[in-house]
């Protein structure tokens, strides 16, 4: 995922969800165990990106703080050059295919 990142890492409440639990299978499980009328702030965003980082490995270009996209359970590069070389040693394949989202919040990928 590249992206610029010009206003950190977003909202609070759904930053905080992601620094302070590191594992995503009892984050969603949390999340799915609370009633309606109690959901957290943001707490549909942070599922819809669990959903994302239990099916793919996100690698994100960004001059962010390494620490703080690591927080959110993604791997920092600081240039594409650099996330294309990273995803053909996770994958093992230096063939990989590459797809590219331009306005990824109005597509749906599936």
């Amino acid at each position: 995922m590249l992206a610029a990142s010009n206003d950190g890492h977003g909202g609070y409440e759904f930053y905080r969800t992601f620094a302070e639990e590191k594992d995503l299978d009892r984050m969603l499980d949390t999340f799915m165990k609370t009633p309606k009328d109690q959901t957290r702030v943001d707490q549909w965003q942070s599922q819809i990106f669990i959903r994302v980082l239990k099916r793919a490995s996100v690698i994100y270009v960004s001059n962010a703080p390494a620490d703080m996209v690591r927080n959110l359970h993604m791997t920092p590069a600081r240039s594409a050059a650099e996330a294309i070389r990273m995803a053909e040693a996770m994958l093992g394949n230096p063939n990989a295919s590459i797809t590219a989202i331009p306005d990824g919040v109005s597509v749906m990928v599936s």
